[in-house]
């Protein structure tokens, strides 16, 4: 009777690299995948980060005869005419925002961190630990007020769904670096807008609206803002001259 012995046998050589050449394809489907949902989620934080500043702007206005906070936390109006006194947005945003933060998150964190996740986009987590004191990814619109006020009233402005409020604003240099010079400023116009988002920035409008809009072929460490109505965008930087192109 004869017996027969399983021979053990291992891949050949074609087998592996068609292995090989599998597993390539799949990585090359499933990463991209995960990269877009993992962009998608970042926008979708920023646009409700965005959202629940905007209540906090409305409620800071209802207990201040209407105005909105300062878009900058300077001792003077643009043109030295008038001493300002009130606090800057990101700082006078905080005991609203700290009213809507859910309880079952109260405790895990510190208060101080949980306002600043909301305050901030999701790109704020790359920034250098020693940096983030001094780093604001969103910005509020200087030319909301103008140069001889400190502060501007929310009921005076005409055009509030087209009028930019908050952005993604920009915190690199013209070099495409980190920068502190840069990162560290609570206000800018169309000239500091980041399109981090898929190349595209949101932007908060005074009305509480939020959009996520693009401008070219940005990766987000260039300015790639729009003066009122350029690329057809119809948005309005400067409130008192809307007509500007």
């Amino acid at each position: 009777m004869k017996s027969f012995v399983l021979k053990k046998q291992g891949f050949t050589f074609i087998e592996l690299l068609v292995t090989i050449g599998i597993i390539a394809i799949l990585a090359g489907i499933i990463i991209p995948i995960l990269n877009m949902a993992r962009h998608k989620a970042q926008h979708i934080l920023c646009v409700n980060n965005m959202r629940q500043l905007f209540i906090a702007f409305e409620q800071y206005a209802n207990d201040n005869n209407g105005f909105l906070p300062r878009p900058n936390n300077s001792d003077t109006s643009k043109d030295g005419t008038k001493n300002c006194i009130g606090e800057v947005w990101f700082k006078a945003v905080d005991n609203y925002l700290s009213a809507l933060q859910l309880s079952s998150k109260r405790d895990e964190i510190l208060l101080e961190e949980r306002l600043m996740f909301v305050k901030q986009d999701p790109v704020f987590k790359t920034v250098p630990i020693s940096e983030q004191d001094a780093t604001r990814t969103i910005k509020m619109n200087q030319n909301l007020v103008p140069a001889s006020e400190c502060q501007r009233s929310i009921e005076t402005i005409e055009n509030p769904t087209k009028t930019v409020l908050l952005f993604d604003g920009n915190i690199y240099n013209s070099s495409g670096d980190y920068s502190t010079a840069v990162a560290n400023k609570f206000e800018g116009s169309y000239g500091s807008v980041a399109q981090r988002h898929s190349k595209a920035a949101n932007i908060l409008f005074v009305d509480g609206h939020v959009e996520r809009i693009q401008n070219g072929n940005s990766d987000g460490k260039t300015n790639e803002g729009w003066p009122n109505r350029q690329a057809g965008q119809g948005l309005i930087w400067d409130t008192d001259n809307p007509d500007l192109p």
